[in-house]
């Protein structure tokens, strides 16, 4: 947002920042925090939005200050003009500057949570969790999150809120492995899988290339380039899928996950049917990890303040209405 639109993001509240504050504050119960989140928050969308007005603003300059005295206009006219100028509304194009900048934090979001995915067992993994609660406190601040309601059950589609739930998909399946180059047996066929061999260049009629695989690539019909093989996985049988808490690739993660319709109603104080419903969990302090271990144990969660309601996070999401 700062390099591409040039808005300030300096006065915009960081999830440290606020986590210290809130420690520092001696705010131990979930409404207090949400209080003070949504306030600090409120302001600063008000402000970026404010940004967003003076951008896209039109802007009277001095040139057009002597051209309007060369015309014949007197000063107080050109004032009344110019503060005309700068009661306008924002153009089209400021419409869908909103829409454009919560999208790219959106996406920002989902990398940064790849991200500590991949980072997980290294060095760098609690940067990477720290990176995803700074991103997602800005999603979550400027824009706000609502539940997901469908097929008559609401979802936690958060992403910040499943990458804290550990475990992840592992598939037993059989398959054949052949060779891209020759289509036999990987394991029996003439070709070495470290060497390169010359090949023409065809593309399927799905538009895939023979030579990279990609059905987006420079490669043209009827060129000869060297390749390496690659292996062609046909026959492709499930035969089990696992829960674990290091699948093999690092994405294999839920992206949705129902949320208990009784727990969600004590936690409300009453039944939502289907109520708009929006979220706060992003903006509060980690509450830790949760999921199961190697050995399929379950995993305890981090700290939680002994006033908060254990079941759904009480007051971390409420009635959209008011709040």
């Amino acid at each position: 947002m700062s390099q591409t639109w040039g808005l300030s993001l300096s006065q915009l509240p960081s999830w440290e920042a606020t986590t210290e504050a809130i420690d520092r504050r001696g705010l131990r119960t979930m409404k207090a925090q949400q209080l003070y989140l949504t306030r600090v928050w409120s302001q600063a969308e008000r402000r970026l939005r404010r940004g967003i007005n003076r951008l896209m603003r039109p802007q009277v300059t001095l040139a057009g200050s002597v051209s309007l005295r060369a015309a014949g206009t007197e000063h107080r006219q050109y004032q009344a003009m110019a503060r005309a100028l700068q009661m306008q509304p924002l153009t089209q194009a400021s419409s869908r500057l909103w829409p454009e900048l919560e999208d790219w934090a959106r996406t920002s979001l989902a990398r940064a949570v790849d991200a500590y995915n991949f980072l997980e067992d290294t060095d760098l993994a609690e940067l990477a969790h720290q990176h995803a609660h700074q991103v997602a406190a800005l999603v979550g601040g400027i824009f706000g999150c609502d539940i997901e309601y469908r097929e008559d059950s609401y979802w936690d589609t958060c992403p910040l809120s499943l990458m804290h739930r550990r475990s992840g998909l592992s598939i037993g399946f059989t398959a054949m492995r052949l060779c891209f180059l020759c289509g036999k047996d990987l394991d029996e066929c003439e070709h070495l899988l470290d060497t390169r061999y010359q090949l023409t260049v065809r593309h399927t009629p799905e538009g895939t290339c023979n030579a990279c695989g990609r059905r987006s690539c420079p490669h043209m019909d009827g060129q000869s380039v060297l390749a390496y093989p690659r292996p062609v996985i046909t026959e492709g049988q499930i035969h089990e899928v696992s829960l674990v808490s290091r699948p093999r690739d690092p994405l294999a993660r839920f992206t949705k996950i129902e949320i208990d319709a009784q727990e969600l109603a004590h936690s409300l104080g009453q039944e939502p049917n289907g109520q708009a419903l929006r979220c706060f969990r992003c903006l509060h302090p980690c509450e830790g990890f949760s999921g199961r271990d190697a050995a399929g144990t379950e995993l305890p969660s981090g700290p939680i303040p002994d006033e908060v309601d254990r079941s759904v996070d009480t007051d971390i999401m409420s009635a959209s209405q008011g709040s």
